[in-house]
């Protein structure tokens, strides 16, 4: 095996496990977004709920006051009856009475409908309120999960970062900036030949190429991607 080969190969190992802790690292704080999402939409429910109930409630009990006044009314003008002298004003004030029974049937039915809407609206509030509970619970649990793998992954992260930075310094400046540059722009630098061919773009190797890179005793770029190659074995 050439010369820094096998230290190009852990240097690649490392690189690719710190970017795919890096991305799980990016995932993370995305994903507690979404919980809080959840969260907010349960919450958003419940209050969309509780707001439609008070409504209802609002609407019975204005609804209570006018038949209270109505019936009050009806009572003052029933009494009336007794004082009226003529006949036309006591046709008139029994038409008013009328209207006012009619009024008083009307807001009775509406009152019904609302107490009918109410129950509905509070059972709607009972379940709201039990799923709210339930998102809350489950956000404070995935959320502490995910803090803690977060956490987790920082820590693995930086010894890795640690071992990479130990891991450059033992290569060749040249042989280090050659794939620095080369990860930059392919992602990853040294590929195995496979079939004949280079790992990284599938061009095919001449014979004489790939034997020559089945030694591995001197280092072979590719001619089209200008991947590094060696054979796996």
């Amino acid at each position: 095996m050439w010369n820094g080969l096998d230290k190009l190969l852990e240097l690649q190992r490392l690189d690719q496990a710190i970017a795919r802790l890096e991305a799980e690292g990016r995932a993370i704080p995305q994903e507690i977004q979404a919980l809080e999402a959840r969260l907010t939409e349960a919450r958003a429910g419940l209050d969309q709920a509780k707001a439609k109930a008070d409504q209802i409630q609002k609407e019975r009990r204005a609804k209570e006051r006018e038949l209270d006044e109505a019936t009050i009314n009806t009572k003052k003008k029933q009494a009336r009856l007794f004082e009226i002298k003529t006949n036309e004003e006591y046709s008139a004030v029994l038409k008013e009475i009328e209207s006012l029974k009619e009024k008083s049937s009307k807001l009775e039915e509406e009152i019904l409908n609302l107490l009918e809407r109410g129950d509905v609206a509070a059972k709607t509030v009972t379940d709201a309120e039990k799923g709210f509970k339930a998102a809350e619970a489950l956000h404070q649990n995935e959320r502490t999960e995910k803090e803690g793998q977060l956490a987790r992954l920082r820590q693995e992260l930086a010894i890795l970062q640690e071992a990479r930075k130990g891991q450059a310094s033992r290569l060749d400046t040249d042989l280090l900036r050659q794939y620095t540059r080369l990860r930059k722009s392919r992602g990853v630098a040294v590929v195995a030949v496979k079939d004949g061919s280079c790992g990284g773009c599938g061009i095919s190797l001449t014979p004489q190429t790939y034997t020559e890179v089945r030694r591995n005793d001197r280092m072979f770029t590719c001619s089209s991607c200008n991947r590094i190659l060696y054979f796996a074995g």
